[in-house]
């Protein structure tokens, strides 16, 4: 005997399935490819330690806090996918890169959600272009201190 119910059964099944993995989607991501050079022109080799706080995407993604080490490839190649933070809650959300070459140096970076990007497009400065919050200037930290009462 042919059970009708579970044509139905089953139909709400895929139904439900497909419904989780569309909610249980990863965020898109966007590259961030391009050459770093030393100062001499050469191509650089070494390895960049990313690092990021937790955020919300603008899209409403949630994303974890995390590190990241990549090794820059032959001839300073360098390609990482990360989720873009451009528009992310908190405000002023940006990775912290620290290119570990002959020396140390941080930059940070604010990743936009075309792809792919270079590392010209998504360097920024904490505090300016309105993507991070702004840092205190002299001119506030100043009249703070001088209408103190602590000195």
């Amino acid at each position: 005997m042919l059970d009708a119910g579970r044509p139905l059964g089953r139909l709400f099944y895929f139904v439900l399935l497909a419904a989780a993995m569309a909610y249980a989607q990863s965020p898109a991501t966007t590259t961030v490819s391009d050459t770093v050079y030393r100062a001499d022109g050469t191509p650089a080799s070494g390895i960049l330690l990313i690092s990021w706080p937790a955020f919300t995407t603008a899209a409403g993604q949630a994303v974890a806090a995390g590190t990241k080490s990549v090794t820059l490839g032959s001839q300073g190649a360098l390609s990482v996918a990360l989720v873009p933070n451009v528009g992310a809650t908190p405000a002023g959300t940006f990775y912290t890169v620290v290119y570990h070459l002959d020396t140390v140096k941080t930059e940070y970076w604010v990743v936009p959600t075309s792809s792919p990007a270079t590392v010209a497009a998504v360097r920024t400065t904490p505090g300016e272009g309105g993507t991070a919050a702004p840092l205190a200037t002299r001119q506030y930290v100043d009249s703070s201190v001088a209408s103190s009462s602590i000195f």
